[in-house]
């Protein structure tokens, strides 16, 4: 609301302001902590459970310093205070899998001249609501923004996620979701006839890459005339080329951008709601849904993506029943290949542990997770022929 200042008769209005929002932060309990330790721990080591990565450009050039958002500060303490409240707080609580985990990433960039990465592959949780909070507080809008740098940094980040869930075995149907979040006040600052083509590769390389896994959410933040042709062009791109884009003018309003914010939620809570439903079909098993078949002689993982949940296993112990060895299959050119001998991961290890049901499936092998028995278990990824 407004605050006045007036004279000693508190009669006369001296002068007035409006006060800007204040967002309280979060009470972190003990078992938010621990959440974030393991989710932090899954994302690093355990890639293929998570359900999705969400990256989120937002524009820190000069005219974010801008103070014409009703209820905030600047346009700055805007975009970030709504990203925390509608896009962030609004998914934890609607959170589908309540009683246990989902592991999902968020990496925030920010648009000057160039890009900076201020938070990379952070857990979902209320750790990150808080710091998205308190950000505004620690940047300073300044200089030009540039998209092309800031695009350049996302793809990097996607093309290497991707690549090391392909090498662990994921198929691309089995891909977390890839959304980015492009938010910017105006037109970008490197707008030559090289700077565009070079857009347009870029977000097509993305799209070719991951087709429908991708989400483009453009939102531009500004008055009426305010040019976002560039913004609604690079949403047209990535539809045409096979993802799902869509591009949304919030203006200078609160109320227009948490409401948008609140859309996106809603749209990447439906993919995950997708992602952590059980794949079960007639008679309790997994059914084909190319071909709408039962699934033969093998079951597959009640879902690839819930964590936190204890899973049968079957257990292989050196020197009882079985002989347990190690050994990496290497490549070495000219159609010669070999597996060589190597030494557990972890010292003293004594055998190991193998979930009974796959968690993945290729064209021609089944990918398990396994741990190695010992005191101090490290998960790595099995691969059944």
């Amino acid at each position: 609301g407004l605050v006045y200042i007036t004279d000693e008769t508190m009669r006369n209005e001296i002068t007035s302001f409006q006060k800007a929002v204040t967002i309280d932060s979060k009470h972190l309990t003990v078992e938010m902590i621990n959440h974030h330790i393991e989710v932090k721990r899954i994302l690093r080591e355990e890639r293929h459970l998570c359900t999705g990565h969400t990256f989120i450009v937002i524009d820190q050039s000069g005219s974010m310093r801008n103070s014409d958002v009703n209820g905030f500060v600047s346009r700055s303490h805007a975009a970030y205070g709504t990203l925390a409240l509608d896009f962030i707080s609004e998914q934890l609580d609607s959170n589908p899998n309540k009683y246990g985990l989902f592991a999902e990433s968020v990496s925030v960039i920010e648009m000057k001249d160039t890009a900076k990465v201020v938070l990379q592959m952070e857990p979902f949780d209320w750790i990150l609501f808080d710091r998205l909070c308190r950000r505004p507080n620690t940047t300073r809008p300044s200089f030009h923004g540039n998209y092309n740098e800031s695009l350049k940094c996302v793809e990097s980040m996607i093309f290497d996620e991707y690549t090391k869930l392909a090498e662990d075995g994921v198929e691309h149907k089995d891909m977390p979701t890839f959304s980015i979040v492009f938010l910017s006040d105006g037109r970008p600052s490197d707008c030559t006839r090289a700077d565009t083509e070079q857009r347009t590769t870029l977000l097509q390389n993305l799209t070719q890459l991951l087709s429908s896994k991708l989400l483009f959410y453009a939102m531009g933040v500004g008055a009426n005339g305010a040019d976002f042709g560039v913004l609604s062009s690079m949403v047209k791109i990535v539809n045409e080329n096979g993802g799902e884009g869509q591009f949304v003018h919030a203006g200078l309003s609160a109320v227009a951008l948490s409401s948008t914010f609140s859309d996106i939620s809603n749209t990447l809570t439906t993919h995950r709601t997708t992602l952590l439903s059980s794949t079960k079909g007639a008679n309790n098993l997994p059914t084909d849904n190319a071909a709408g078949k039962t699934k033969k002689d093998f079951t597959m993982r009640e879902t690839g993506k819930i964590v936190g949940k204890t899973m049968p296993v079957e257990t292989y112990i050196h020197g009882k029943e079985y002989t347990i060895k190690r050994f990496r299959f290497e490549n070495k050119g000219a159609q010669r290949f070999s597996w060589r001998d190597v030494k557990f991961a972890n010292h003293g290890a004594i055998g190991f542990e193998k979930e009974i049901h796959p968690f993945g499936k290729g064209s021609e092998r089944l990918a398990f997770r396994f741990s190695e028995v010992m005191f101090d278990k490290k998960t790595k990824t099995a691969k059944k022929t």
